[in-house]
């Protein structure tokens, strides 16, 4: 069944799409959808006084199996960073630990 482990594999649709159809894939999931993302959150916090972290949670699993996705989950989780704004935590969140 495929619909079955589309919430479980990023961007899996795309390359069935790709194998059976021909057509080329999408742009992954966590990099069409992050930005806009953090852009919305910017925009809760001015208007309505709406921290990133109370939307944040709601994105945790968009990177879901890729390499850096636990990385990633635990600095948008950290609630020390509450104090950041969510276009700095998500620069923090999309830089490698190592450099």
């Amino acid at each position: 069944m495929l619909g079955g482990g589309a919430p479980h594999t990023p961007g899996g649709r795309g390359r069935g799409e790709e194998l059976y159809l021909g057509a080329a894939p999408p742009e992954p999931p966590h990099q069409s959808m992050e930005a806009p993302m953090v852009d919305y959150r910017g925009r809760e916090a001015r208007e309505h006084d709406t921290h990133w972290y109370s939307i944040a949670r709601h994105m945790l699993g968009l990177r879901h199996g890729l390499a850096g996705a636990r990385r990633w989950r635990q600095v948008w989780s950290d609630h020390k960073l509450k104090h950041l704004s969510a276009r700095e935590v998500s620069k923090i969140a999309n830089t490698r630990p190592d450099g």
